[in-house]
């Protein structure tokens, strides 16, 4: 027998307490006209530009991609990438257009992970705002690792 089944064998061996589950407060599953305004002021908080309906008449380099959710405690849009929509859409252009359905907006992180269940996206960007960094000398830079202008359409 090694040096590491000696160490493993009476860890092996124990009798192992029954864990169980920390009891969690309910999900708050709200929907309706708060949420959305509460996305909404979120959102313009984080710096970005959110309209109601119609998607703004934007020209230059623009991404548009279709947000899985929003969140209304942070103004997040959260995106999923898919061979249909691929990170480079919000990632690479100057602008990027979130559109999201106003049915899809909920309270927050453990909303979100609920609603998403086990079978999560092999990549899940969660964006809050265009790109921000004070890396260099502690100087904010707007746009350096990602979108420095990011739109929320909100769509009924």
């Amino acid at each position: 027998m090694s040096t590491r089944d000696d160490f493993l064998a009476p860890i092996r061996a124990a009798e192992r307490p029954e864990v169980l589950a920390p009891e969690l407060p309910p999900l708050r599953f709200e929907r309706g006209a708060a949420l959305v305004e509460r996305f909404a002021a979120a959102a313009e908080a984080s710096g970005a530009h959110v309209h109601r309906g119609a998607p703004p008449d934007l020209a230059g380099d623009i991404g548009v991609s279709r947000a899985l959710y929003g969140l209304a405690d942070t103004g997040s849009v959260v995106l999923a990438a898919s061979p249909d929509e691929p990170r480079s859409r919000s990632l690479l252009p100057w602008t990027h257009v979130a559109l999201l359905r106003v049915e899809d907006i909920v309270p927050g992180l453990a909303e979100l992970f609920a609603e998403l269940g086990p079978g999560l996206p092999s990549a899940l960007a969660i964006v809050t705002g265009p790109s921000r960094s004070a890396d260099i000398e502690q100087r904010l830079a707007v746009g350096v690792h990602g979108p420095g202008e990011v739109h929320v359409v909100l769509e009924a």
